[in-house]
C-alpha cells in the first residue's frame, strides 16, 4: 500500500468516533419501548460499559490536550475551561476529566480496566486516587498488586466500601509498622478536616417553609441519618397526626389529603426532620452540647482503653479511636467491644421477634441488608428466620436470624428464596429456581 494511500485513510481514534456516531444514529430512542424487559436490562447494561470505555477514551483525550497546552493557544484559561466552551457550558465537569486524567496516568492498568469496560469511571478515580496516595517508598510490585487488588474489588463492592478498602490497602504500605494506629491517625486527622469544613444554611421561602443545605462529618450525618430514619420508619403513623398535619385547604372534594396518603420517601424523611427539630431538649443543650443518636459502634478492647484502632459505625463508616471513645462518653451510643463482657442474646422459641441486643450482634455480622447486592445500613433492616418461618418451628435465636431490608424481607417470603450459611458464618442465597448462591460482598473491615 502506498504512502499517499495510507495517508488518505482515518486514523484509527478518527474512524472509531465515526463509527460510534454512525452507530447512534441507527438508534431511534423510541424503540427502546417495543423490547421485552429482559431484553431492555441486558442492553442497558452493556450500554453502561460501552460509556466507560467511551470515557476512557474522553480522559485519554482530555489528557493528550492538557500535555499539547492548546488552552493557552486559543486563549482558554484551562483545558476544562476550553472543553466546557466546545460542549457543555460545564467547567466543573471539564476540570474534573482533566484531574481525573493525570491521576490516570499513573494507573495504567486501572485505565486499561476502564477502556475495556470492566469496572465503571467512578471506581477508577477512588483506584487512581488510592494509588496516587500511596507511599513514596513503595515498590513497582507493589503498587501493582494494589492496582489489581482494587480493580478485582471493584466488581464487589459499593463505592463506599471500595473507597474504605482503597484506603485501608493503602495505609498498609506506609513506613510504620503499626497498620492499625496509621489508619486510626489518619481518619483523625480527616475527621479535624471534615469539622473544619462543615457548613450550614437555611432560606426562608416565604411560604411556611425554609430551604438549607449542610456540609458535615460524616460519623455525625451517620447520627443524623440514623436519627431521622428511627422518627420516620414507615410502619409508624405518628407523623400523620402532628399538630401541623392537616388536610390541605386546596384538596377538592372526596379527593384524600397528602397526609392520607402512603408518604413518599423524601417527604417522609423531611418530617422526621422536623419532629427531632420540634423535640431537641433544650435544656441539655447549653452552649457546645449537642444532639446524639443511637449508633452501634464496634471496637476493640484496646481501642476503647488504649485508643490505638480505629472503629465501625453500624452504618460502615470508619472513625478514629479518639472519634469513638469521644462518642462512647458523650453521645450515649451502644459500644460493642470484643474481649468485655457480652449481652445475652439468645432466646428461646417463646419469643417470635428479635431483640434489639440480638440485631446488634446480627449487625456485626452482616453490616447491614445481607440480600446480594443491597446495600441498606443496619438501622434499615429487620431480623429474618432464615432457617424456617418462625411460625414452623423456628427459634428466634442469633443461629436463625439474620438481617434484611423490609423489601428483600417480603422479596424473600414471596418468592421463597433458599438460605444457607457458610463455614464462615454469612449467609447465602438461592432463587429457587436458579442453581447459583449468592452473597452480599459487602466489604468489612
Amino acid at each position: 500500500m502506498s504512502a499517499q494511500l495510507l495517508d488518505q485513510l482515518p486514523d484509527p481514534l478518527s474512524g472509531g468516533v465515526a463509527a460510534i456516531e454512525a452507530a447512534l444514529d441507527r438508534m431511534p430512542v423510541g424503540a427502546w419501548d417495543g423490547l421485552e424487559p429482559a431484553a431492555v436490562r441486558r442492553l442497558a447494561e452493556r450500554l453502561l460499559r460501552v460509556e466507560a470505555r467511551v470515557r476512557a477514551q474522553q480522559l485519554a483525550a482530555t489528557r493528550a490536550l492538557e500535555a499539547s497546552g492548546l488552552a493557552q493557544q486559543v486563549g482558554a484559561t484551562s483545558t476544562g475551561a476550553m472543553l466546557a466552551g466546545a460542549f457543555g457550558g460545564d467547567r466543573r465537569t471539564g476540570d474534573a476529566m482533566v484531574h481525573q486524567a493525570k491521576a490516570l496516568e499513573a494507573a495504567p492498568a486501572t485505565e486499561e480496566a476502564l477502556a475495556r469496560g470492566r469496572i465503571g469511571a467512578k471506581q477508577a478515580g477512588i483506584i487512581a486516587d488510592a494509588i496516587g496516595d500511596l507511599p513514596d517508598g513503595t515498590t513497582p510490585e507493589q503498587k501493582q498488586a494494589c492496582e489489581d487488588t482494587l480493580i478485582g474489588d471493584a466488581a464487589r463492592y459499593s463505592l463506599k466500601d471500595l473507597r474504605t478498602r482503597s484506603r485501608r490497602i493503602t495505609d498498609q504500605l506506609k513506613p510504620e509498622p503499626e497498620v492499625d494506629t496509621i489508619e486510626s491517625d489518619s481518619l483523625h486527622a480527616q475527621e479535624k478536616r471534615a469539622w473544619a469544613a462543615s457548613q450550614f444554611w437555611s432560606r426562608p421561602n416565604g411560604d411556611g417553609t425554609t430551604t438549607g443545605g449542610f456540609t458535615l462529618p460524616d460519623a455525625q450525618a451517620d447520627m443524623l441519618a440514623t436519627a431521622i430514619k428511627a422518627v420516620s420508619a414507615p410502619r409508624r403513623d405518628h407523623l400523620r397526626d402532628h399538630p401541623g398535619a392537616r388536610p390541605d385547604a386546596d384538596t377538592g372534594p372526596g379527593e384524600p389529603s397528602i397526609y392520607d396518603r402512603d408518604l413518599e420517601h423524601r417527604t417522609r424523611l423531611g418530617m422526621g426532620f422536623a419532629e427531632i427539630c420540634s423535640r431537641l431538649p433544650g435544656h441539655l443543650l447549653p452552649g457546645r452540647s449537642g444532639l446524639g443518636a443511637t449508633l452501634m459502634v464496634h471496637l476493640d478492647l484496646d481501642t476503647l482503653v488504649r485508643g490505638v484502632k480505629a472503629a465501625t459505625l453500624s452504618t460502615g463508616t470508619r472513625i478514629s479511636a479518639a472519634q469513638a471513645r469521644l462518642m462512647a462518653c458523650n453521645l450515649g451510643i451502644i459500644p460493642q467491644v470484643f474481649g468485655g463482657t457480652s449481652l445475652p442474646l439468645d432466646h428461646g422459641h417463646e419469643q417470635r421477634l428479635f431483640t434489639k441486643a440480638q440485631k446488634q450482634a446480627l449487625a456485626h455480622r452482616d453490616h447491614g441488608c445481607a440480600f446480594p447486592g443491597c446495600d441498606r445500613p443496619p438501622e434499615d433492616c429487620e431480623g429474618h428466620h432464615w432457617r424456617q418461618p418462625w411460625a414452623h418451628g423456628a427459634t428466634t435465636t442469633l443461629d436463625d436470624g439474620v438481617l434484611i431490608c423490609p423489601h428483600h424481607h417480603r422479596l424473600v417470603h414471596h418468592d421463597d428464596w433458599h438460605a444457607r450459611q457458610t463455614p464462615d458464618g454469612h449467609i447465602e442465597f438461592r432463587h429457587p429456581a436458579g442453581t447459583v448462591w449468592r452473597r452480599n460482598h459487602r466489604w468489612r473491615p
